[in-house]
């Protein structure tokens, strides 16, 4: 659809936002905006109240419902149904609002200039008043006992329900700031995104601060019930962590998205602003341009060589270390964006492990697969487009051993790797109290050699999927996220009793350094390593046609080019 932006001065663009435009005739002045392309500020608010309050009735009413009918919902059925709920209302009013439903995001988006802050405190009363009339509806439907409060209390430590909001509420946002800021993000999946990183976070944190992420969703039960215990927590934390989130994405960030393209559709968690439509006219067209220009040769490899490595110019011509170009992402973006997304897998995935453990079974093993297999795919379409979510020095190696990725990277990418696995063990190491039964490695359960083999096994499987996904030109590209973060989840439930269900070396030696528990390593070292050589040689074997290395290289992207030559045939 063509937007009309271009023809609407930013006057009149303010002003119907605001719900003081006027009709298809130009004559009566309408609260209810008619422009095609522009949503009035009063339409949006309706559209975060009515988003925040089934956000908090769907998520907070299973909490009841399971304790009230004798557990019948289930733990993970309450996790599932908080990431549908958020997911199925963003893609219903993402296109109005933005689809925000949280205070500390959108005072985010504000803070990094991608809201109007004229917008923000309407926009958080209509969380508030949605929290607050979902929280007085549950009220009013049950006889809420203490034990069937449907806020958010510490389970035990304050500290550690503060620590557990903070890392949570990070990875939402960075989350969020991957698939709905970046132009090389794919936006149409970013309801799926967002809504499977809220549900694989309840699974982690659940059982210990009640996963908030969200000022409104403990604010309002608080003041419904009159259950103020450590509500501090549940505001402090997710601010924290929100506004460390989209920091750390801004310094990765690959480019802007337009903002007239941001602005036209209003789409979810996009800048409403409508300042800067020249200046988002002009992204478009480099964007174009660049792309074009490397499908044609004219950026010689070897620019694009010193772009990737920081040493590119800005439109001054002065050389910075954070890449400029809409089409080249340098570097340093990509090894932050490996560090960080291998950070999460590890945090994520071996936190669940140890909560499982330590909070009597609450999360259940396919709460533990679920999670391993959520956290892949959301880290995949959030970072994706800046370092190619490797995650795995087996995956690196063998990309480079079949020339799908430059070696000279390849020891930078594996010490990425590794410092995101340490960190992330400590974290957990510092967090808990882990008892040799919580032990978050992975340690073959009896056989050494039945879990070597099924460590090569679901390895081949694993990067027979990522060749076919990512490097095969009829693949449908867009869709390796969610097929790689299957691939793995079917894998644990598939081994995870057998081997601990690795196919990464830096997700066993990062929590065995820490732990110092070594024993079986090598088997997660060889197994993997093996496993996936081997799917990358069969996958080759077999490939219907082979991508440019030039064009993987540049875009740094195991998923997908999106150049407009890809975008045509991917349409065809």
């Amino acid at each position: 659809m063509t937007s009309h932006g271009d023809e609407i001065e930013e006057e009149q663009i303010s002003r119907i936002e605001k719900g003081k435009g006027t009709d298809c005739h130009g004559r009566i002045e309408t609260v209810i905006c008619t422009s095609p392309s522009i949503v009035c500020l009063t339409q949006k608010l309706i559209a975060e109240m009515i988003g925040t309050y089934f956000v908090i009735f769907s998520g907070c009413g299973v909490v009841v419902v399971n304790v009230l009918y004798g557990g019948t919902v289930t733990f993970p059925g309450v996790c599932v149904t908080w990431g549908l709920i958020v997911m199925v209302m963003i893609y219903s009013t993402g296109h109005i609002s933005g689809a925000h439903f949280n205070p500390a995001v959108t005072v985010t988006f504000a803070v990094f200039r991608r809201f109007p802050w004229y917008q923000v405190p309407l926009y958080i009363g209509a969380q508030l008043a949605g929290s607050l009339l979902a929280s007085l509806t549950l009220r009013l439907m049950f006889k809420v006992t203490p034990v069937a409060y449907f806020g958010t209390t510490p389970t035990d430590s304050a500290a550690r329900a503060l620590v557990a909001e903070i890392i949570i509420s990070f990875l939402l946002m960075f989350v969020i700031s991957g698939v709905s800021t970046d132009s090389r993000a794919i936006g149409e999946l970013a309801g799926i995104a967002v809504g499977m990183t809220i549900m694989l976070n309840v699974f982690v944190a659940g059982p210990i601060s009640g996963a908030s992420m969200n000022p409104a969703r403990s604010l309002g039960p608080a003041i419904v019930m009159g259950v103020y215990k450590d509500i501090w927590v549940y505001i402090v934390g997710p601010v924290v962590g929100v506004m460390a989130g989209g920091l750390v994405y801004n310094f990765i960030r690959f480019t802007d998205k337009p903002l007239r393209e941001l602005t036209k559709s209003a789409s979810f968690l996009r800048s409403v602003s409508p300042n800067n439509n020249a200046s988002s006219r002009d992204g478009v067209a480099n964007l174009t341009n660049y792309n074009e220009q490397v499908r044609t040769g004219e950026i010689q490899e070897e620019q694009i060589s010193r772009m990737e490595k920081g040493k590119c110019k800005d439109h001054e011509g002065i050389e910075t270390v954070i890449c400029t170009s809409p089409s080249i992402v340098c570097l340093t973006q990509k090894l932050i964006a490996e560090m960080i997304g291998t950070y999460f897998l590890i945090f994520s995935g071996c936190g669940v492990v140890v909560v499982n453990v330590l909070y009597g079974g609450t999360v259940t093993f396919p709460g533990v697969c679920v999670t391993w297999g959520l956290i892949v795919m959301v880290m995949i379409y959030s970072t994706g487009h800046i370092s190619g979510a490797h995650f795995n020095p087996a995956v690196t190696v063998t990309f480079a051993v079949f020339r799908r990725f430059p070696w000279y990277q390849v020891p930078l990418y594996i010490g990425a790797q590794f410092t995101g696995s340490l960190l992330a063990s400590l974290t957990l190491r510092l967090m808990f109290k882990v008892t040799p039964e919580a032990y978050f490695g992975t340690i073959p359960a009896d056989s050494s050699v039945r879990a070597l083999v099924a460590e090569i096994i679901i390895s081949f499987l694993l990067m027979f999927v990522i060749s076919g996904v990512a490097t095969d030109n009829r693949a449908v590209g867009e869709l390796a996220g969610i097929a790689v973060g299957m691939t793995i989840m079917l894998n644990v439930f598939v081994a995870g009793p057998i081997s601990g269900a690795s196919m990464n070396p830096a997700r066993s030696i990062g929590p065995a350094i820490v732990m110092g528990v070594y024993t079986g390593l090598w088997i997660y070292i060889v197994g993997p390593v093996v496993g996936i050589m081997a799917g990358g040689f069969v996958y080759n074997l077999i490939r219907f046609t082979d991508k440019p290395l030039r064009e993987l290289t540049r875009s740094g992207s195991f998923l997908r080019s999106v150049s407009p030559k890809h975008k045509a045939s991917s349409k065809s």
